[in-house]
């Protein structure tokens, strides 16, 4: 396994809730129900997984090592992909707030939570998108072959440091359930 078959696992998961939370997007414009404590865990899910694994990771180990390898090349779509994970962590925090006064009945917050998951949904599939096409091939391309193992041994030390020691795959299994379970709820003809 290289460091970019990783990001791309993870940015396969990533993408999965994404769409599953595009529908629940969906069904609450059409005034169908939703679960609040399934869209809570879903927006939860990417304050952990997404933004402090995932990003963390990129910002922390693969972005300086572009930038050492690439150099000024991948400075512009770097910055660009920072500042897309900030706005991001800002929507999420606001997400979480919102669900609370949906959950109370507030129409204007029913409101404010449409908008601001459609924003979310916008910038998060473009910024994962990006991510496909240029940082998984800057990744293959620039960063030495003898310098992948260990690039991809410091990812792995990195999940090991936040989910605990032999807990990464325990933890990609649960949400590969969860996905799952959300999949057979949301994607029927209710």
């Amino acid at each position: 396994m290289k460091p970019s078959d990783l990001l791309s696992d993870e940015l396969d998961q990533i993408f999965c809730m994404l769409d599953i939370l595009e529908v629940m997007h969906e069904r609450l414009s059409q005034g169908k129900p939703v679960n609040l404590d399934d869209l809570k865990r879903i927006i939860q899910y990417f304050k952990i997984y997404a933004n402090h694994a995932h990003n963390k990771k990129e910002e922390t180990i693969l972005f300086p090592e572009l930038k050492r390898y690439s150099g000024f090349q991948s400075n512009d779509i770097i910055n660009q992909l920072k500042s897309e994970n900030s706005l991001a962590e800002l929507y999420l925090t606001s997400l979480k707030h919102i669900i609370k006064d949906v959950k109370k009945g507030s129409i204007q917050a029913k409101e404010k939570l449409l908008t601001l998951l459609k924003k979310y949904l916008v910038l998060e599939k473009t910024h994962l998108h990006n991510e496909q096409i240029f940082v998984i091939p800057l990744c293959n391309q620039e960063i030495p072959e003898d310098k992948q193992q260990s690039l991809l041994n410091r990812f792995k030390e990195f999940d090991e440091k936040l989910f605990g020691h032999g807990m990464q795959h325990k933890f990609h299994k649960a949400f590969a359930d969860v996905i799952a379970n959300l999949q057979k709820s949301y994607y029927t003809k209710n």
